[in-house]
């Protein structure tokens, strides 16, 4: 009954934690010292905010619809519309003024941890964890082509649930999928400027990150920070407990903070066994092969040119999350998901038997019982019923593509920080760029090698 008073599944389980541990029994999963995906830290680039994938779009360096569509895409659902408004109002508090004196309260690093993660919980985050803020972490420029600084040493990451029961009755990429993330970012937003504030109050600098401004990737942070491992969706980890179905907030600070170790429930090996969100991404752009090496680290890198366009763009629906509606870990946390969750983490002989069982239960189905909102569409300021709504379920049966379809953009291909301009990405570049990428077990053999040399 251990474990299963550990998950969750009795009443009062909860009721006996620490606050700072809050609601999902993280310390029953494995930490590691390394993460479970590859990353070779002097071979990172730090990232401009011109080549993320939205702002590339805006620039129309993924073609006129997009440039024209990505100013909408989010807005065009009322329900995301009103929230992302809200969102918006927070921005001006996520960095301040810091109290000239230090407040007295102890400078235990372990202390002060257990006391930000309990004020995280106490707030209403879902799952916190701590971790070091590496420079390839921070964007290299901002949007305007200003150079950004490391500023602080750690990183507190919050994960905000999505709410499985909405996407539940969801496609993916209907005219909730936006708002399905924007309840989450305004979730994050809200707690991690309280947090950020707190902090400021107390003596030390800090800033809010959220999806409206932020100066770091909350990727590579959440892996770091042990809140999950890195999925098949590629940019995008998946915590055991609530899947892929989660946003993030995050807020660096200087406080003195113990930081959290990485995790591994196994999750490297299901996915390479579970083509389920390849098969099921409305555009193709989730791998159904092997990971390569990206920018120094190792991933199932997905077509962000296709993703990007796609969410974009969707005709029938605000933007996409439907590889996360799909994933066999996005569950309800009943004691049958809660056991196949824990046979999938201990015992890994169960895995393929697990994801043909998931397909054979017809988990990704849209349940219609819990369907609360309208379909809608704002055009030009005027709302109404939208000429299309996507209504999928699952495409059992459909194989991989012939040939190679996907595109990835090396820091060689991307926009210098400071252009202003259109620059168009080259496909054909992109797909020779993903064939001839390093597979990552030869990039362990060149580390060691290396290692081996140096040594």
């Amino acid at each position: 009954m251990e474990w299963g008073n550990a998950m969750g599944l009795s009443l009062f389980s909860k009721r006996k934690r620490p606050l700072h541990l809050g609601p999902y029994p993280m310390e029953k999963i494995k930490r590691v010292d390394e993460t479970t995906t590859l990353i070779i830290d002097d071979e990172v680039k730090r990232t401009p905010a011109r080549a993320n994938g939205f702002f590339r779009a805006r620039f129309g360096d993924f073609g006129e619809k997009a440039k024209t569509e990505v100013k909408r895409f989010v807005i065009k659902s009322p329900v995301s519309a009103a929230m992302r408004r809200a969102i918006e109002t927070l921005v001006p508090i996520q960095d301040g003024e810091t109290a000239s004196e230090k407040a007295p309260i102890p400078n235990d690093p372990q202390k002060l941890s257990e006391h930000i993660k309990a004020f995280s919980y106490f707030l209403d985050s879902d799952l916190t964890g701590i971790c070091e803020a590496k420079d390839y972490c921070w964007y290299s420029h901002d949007l305007e082509g200003n150079e950004l600084k490391v500023k602080h040493k750690y990183a507190i990451v919050l994960v905000i649930d999505q709410g499985f029961h909405t996407m539940d009755s969801a496609s993916g990429d209907d005219w909730i999928s936006s708002a399905q993330s924007f309840r989450a970012y305004l979730r994050g937003s809200e707690i991690s400027s309280v947090i950020a504030d707190y902090i400021r109050r107390l003596g030390y600098d800090a800033r809010a990150h959220t999806n409206a401004d932020s100066l770091v990737q909350h990727v590579p942070l959440s892996l770091l920070a042990g809140l999950g491992e890195m999925s098949r969706i590629g940019e995008m980890i998946l915590n055991p407990f609530i899947g892929p179905r989660l946003k993030t907030a995050v807020v660096t600070t200087d406080m003195p903070l113990a930081i959290d170790k990485p995790i591994d429930f196994g999750l490297q090996d299901f996915c390479n066994k579970c083509q389920k969100c390849a098969r099921e991404c409305p555009c193709g752009a989730i791998p159904w092969g092997e990971k390569i090496m990206y920018n120094g680290y190792e991933s199932w890198k997905p077509d962000s040119e296709a993703c990007t366009k796609y969410r974009t763009t969707n005709p029938g629906g605000s933007a996409c999350g439907r590889c996360m509606k799909m994933c066999p870990w996005n569950k309800e946390g009943l004691m049958q998901h809660r056991l196949a969750m824990w046979m999938a983490i201990k015992l890994p002989f169960t895995r393929r038997f697990l994801i043909w069982l998931d397909d054979k239960w017809r988990y990704g189905e849209r349940n219609p019982e819990n369907r609360w909102w309208f379909d809608l569409e704002t055009v030009e300021g005027q709302t109404g019923a939208p000429v299309k709504t996507n209504e999928r379920d699952l495409s059992l049966g459909k194989t991989p593509p012939k040939g190679n379809r996907f595109a990835v953009y090396t820091p060689d291909d991307w926009p210098v920080f400071n252009e202003k301009e259109t620059k168009r990405a080259d496909r054909k570049a992109g797909q020779a760029n993903y064939l001839a990428a390093e597979k990552p077990a030869d990039a362990r053999d060149r580390v060691a090698e290396k290692s081996g040399e140096q040594s």
